[in-house]
Formats: structure tokens, C-alpha cells, sequence
């Protein structure tokens, strides 16, 4: 066998290449005293950290063992240790590899296959195996990554590390957007292969028309706000005002503004229950509680992340309006669509 450092070393650059995560390797596994004898005598144990989560690394010291009881003794490890095990090696027969999937038994071989279930993740001669089945609808952090793309925010190199800076998210999360974007067939996959980079195949309009049939609307429900707490109209304006701010419709009886899901949280905690009403009435303030807060898209390239908008980006605006049936409102958006292409 290998040296364990030079093939934990070469686990971890396949998966850089394949996954665009870092494996951060922690050292010995304290709870290791804690396991069989047997246990000790036949694999080295390492724990490390893989997107966000802690695993240990096990691998033969010398030889195999029957398939039987490497799973078995796997899922002892696993039992005493309660985070995920996955064993490595230099190489894996092929019935030993379709037994450990179909038992859900992580592994890596460094540059030709991996299994790794608790990312939802399977590769094979560095290559992504089949990925699941599209959703009907998009992951809420992918929209938001794909609607910033449209409006040409993301930074130029998209290099996973970035993004997760950029955006402010963590790696799990811009993993499972890439995983997402591979899924319809959006993602580069030639760039990605060869640099890891998340660079879209498509671009501008044809962007827009491939990903709007999966696209989220963004409100997940409407408030109104009697006599508004001062902080609510440094949220930015949303639904008919911000319509009528962009195109010549006239403006909305009510004052429309937008808030995203955690800071309605908190701001809820900070309002008189008989100042939330659950329908309109004249004066007050309508507020649209959305699966993602608006500053997670910035309205131009120029401005930036998370500083207070003054109208959400017109994609949302357009995803959260284009239901509504009302002439005025349908020709509206098309006026949008048209400063939008």
C-alpha cells in the first residue's frame, strides 16, 4: 500500500478536481481507543473535514478483507465515531464496488471513482456518473445564483471558493448548486472538468428561457403592515411599486416592499401583533416574505452584496408577478421583459 499521507494527499486533490472542495485533513481520530482491537490492527484511521462535514478516513494497512466484513466494520466505526466513514485505496474490484453502493458505503480511489452518499455524489474515471432525476422546480440558491448570472454579477473566474464568498454561502451549498446546474445540463462541463470552475454554458436570453420554466416565484406569502416600523422602508420596493418604478404603470394604492424569510423573523419579534394584517387595507404597508432575501441578488454589477436596494432585480420582479391576471399588469411586464433582454 501506499504511504497513507501521499494517497489521503492524492484523495484529496481528485477531489478538488471533481468536486471543487477541499478535503481538510484533521490527524488522528482521539476515539480510535474506543474500537476492537482487530479493528486497530487492520486500518489507519484519520479525521478530516469534507464540505462543512467531519469524517473519518479509513483505509487497509496492509491486504483486504472480505467484502462482508469491510462493510460490517465500517458501520461499527461508524456507530462509535457518529459521523460518516469512507474507505480508501488504491483500487476496487468491480463486484466490491457495485456491493458497497448498493449498501451505501462511501469509498474513494483517488482519480478513477468515488462514492459519497452523504453528498449525494457519485464519480467514476473523473468523470460525474448519472446524476438524479431534474425538480420540477429550482433549489432556492441555485435561482439566486442563476438570476445573479443573468445579470452578469458573479465573479469572472467562478471558482467554487469564491462564489461561496461572493454569494455568502457555504460550500455545501454552492456544491449543490453546481450539482443542480450538471443536473439540466447548464454548467460548462468541459471547464468544469478541467478547472472546477462553475461557468455556465449559456448565456443572456437563452439562459433566461431554459431556466424559467423551473424557476421559483419568490414570495412565499403576503403581510400588511399597519403604521410600518421605520426599519421596513429600507427594504427594497417590490411587486406593483417596483413595477411601476421601471415601466409606466401607475402606482399601487399600497406601497409594496420586499423582505427575505430570516430577517421577517426577526422583525416580526419587533412588531405589535395588531399591527399584521392578513389582508389590504387602506394605509398600510404590503409586505412580500420571499424564500431568499432580496440582497442575495445585487441590482447591478457595481453595487455591493447585501447593501440596501431600492427595487428587487427585475427577473424576481418578473418571476413574482407574470400570475397576475390584469391587462395593465401583462403589459407592464413585457415592458420589463423588453429593458430585461
Amino acid at each position: 500500500m501506499k504511504n497513507l499521507n501521499v494517497l489521503i494527499t492524492q484523495v484529496g486533490t481528485y477531489l478538488q478536481q471533481t468536486l471543487g472542495q477541499d478535503l481538510l485533513l484533521e490527524g488522528a481520530w482521539e476515539g480510535a481507543v474506543n474500537l476492537p482491537r482487530y479493528i486497530l490492527q487492520t486500518y489507519e484511521i484519520r479525521k478530516a473535514k469534507l464540505s462543512n462535514n467531519q469524517v473519518l478516513l479509513i483505509t487497509n494497512k496492509e491486504g483486504t478483507q472480505a467484502l462482508s466484513a469491510l462493510i460490517k466494520q465500517m458501520a461499527l466505526i461508524e456507530r462509535v465515531a457518529r459521523i460518516p466513514v469512507i474507505w480508501i485505496g488504491e483500487s476496487i474490484q468491480g463486484y466490491v464496488r457495485k456491493e458497497m453502493i448498493a449498501q451505501r458505503a462511501p469509498f474513494i480511489i483517488p482519480f478513477k471513482q468515488a462514492y459519497l452518499p452523504l453528498l449525494g455524489i457519485q464519480f467514476q474515471e473523473r468523470e460525474l456518473a448519472r446524476l438524479p432525476e431534474t425538480q420540477d422546480k429550482l433549489q432556492v440558491a441555485t435561482q439566486v445564483f442563476v438570476i445573479n448570472a443573468l445579470l452578469n454579477n458573479l465573479p469572472n473566474t467562478s471558482n467554487p471558493k469564491e462564489l461561496a464568498l461572493s454569494m455568502g454561502y457555504s460550500l455545501m451549498t454552492i456544491t449543490r448548486i453546481k450539482n443542480e446546474l450538471l443536473a439540466h445540463s447548464w454548467l460548462d462541463i468541459d471547464i468544469y472538468k478541467k478547472s472546477g470552475l462553475l461557468q455556465l454554458g449559456i448565456q443572456d436570453d437563452a439562459l433566461w428561457e431554459a431556466t424559467k420554466p423551473f424557476m421559483q416565484n419568490p414570495i412565499r406569502k403576503r403581510l400588511w403592515i399597519r403604521n410600518p416600523h421605520p426599519s421596513i422602508v429600507e427594504f427594497p420596493l417590490a411587486g406593483l411599486s417596483a413595477l411601476a418604478k421601471q415601466t409606466d404603470l401607475g402606482e399601487p394604492a399600497n406601497v409594496v416592499r420586499a423582505i427575505g424569510e430570516s430577517d421577517w423573523r426577526k422583525l416580526e419579534k419587533e412588531l405589535d401583533a395588531i399591527q399584521v394584517v392578513p389582508e389590504q387595507i387602506d394605509g398600510a404597508l404590503e409586505l412580500e416574505i420571499w424564500r431568499y432575501a432580496p440582497q442575495k441578488v445585487k441590482i447591478s454589477n457595481t453595487q455591493e452584496w447585501d447593501q440596501v436596494h431600492t427595487v428587487i432585480d427585475p427577473y424576481s420582479l418578473y418571476l413574482s408577478l407574470e400570475q397576475i391576471d390584469d391587462d395593465r399588469v401583462k403589459l407592464s411586464l413585457k415592458e420589463l421583459r423588453t429593458g430585461m433582454a
